[in-house]
């Protein structure tokens, strides 16, 4: 298998997905990926209809790379929500040596974005709320 992570480790799921050797873990993270796919770009878009028709022959290259096709013309490995599905989707599969090979090659490296909120706080006032410890003295 070569080609985009999405595509990957699709693929190597739907090779395995109907066996008891894909755990639920892996099989709801796979949902989740798809959730993620549909509820941004639609179920009714192309990729959704790529994801369906590889369910329906997922041994088909054919198949394979109309999604990988679909995956590159709307960035899809680009988008952050989808990014971090697929790296539940492929941490899960890796766990359990699911797609050998070309899930083991897959590497997430994400960079940039915006990290708001508080970490290591003792305490935290907002307004009139306060959360955590009482503020000494």
């Amino acid at each position: 298998m070569k080609g985009d992570a999405i595509t990957t480790a699709i693929r190597a799921v739907l090779g395995t997905i109907g066996s008891e050797v894909v755990k639920s873990g892996v099989k709801d993270a796979y949902e989740s990926l798809k959730k993620v796919i549909h509820r941004k770009w639609g179920e009714s878009a192309p990729i959704s209809k790529a994801i369906s028709a590889l369910e329906e022959d997922p041994k088909s290259k054919a198949q394979a790379a109309v999604l990988e096709e679909k995956v590159a013309a709307i960035n899809a490995t680009e988008d952050a929500e989808v990014a971090q599905a697929l790296r539940h989707l492929v941490e899960g599969m890796k766990a359990h040596n699911i797609g050998g090979e070309a899930v083991a090659k897959i590497q997430f490296k994400m960079t940039g974005g915006l990290v708001q909120g508080v970490a290591a706080a003792e305490n935290v006032q907002i307004g009139s709320m306060t959360f955590g410890a009482q503020p000494k003295g």
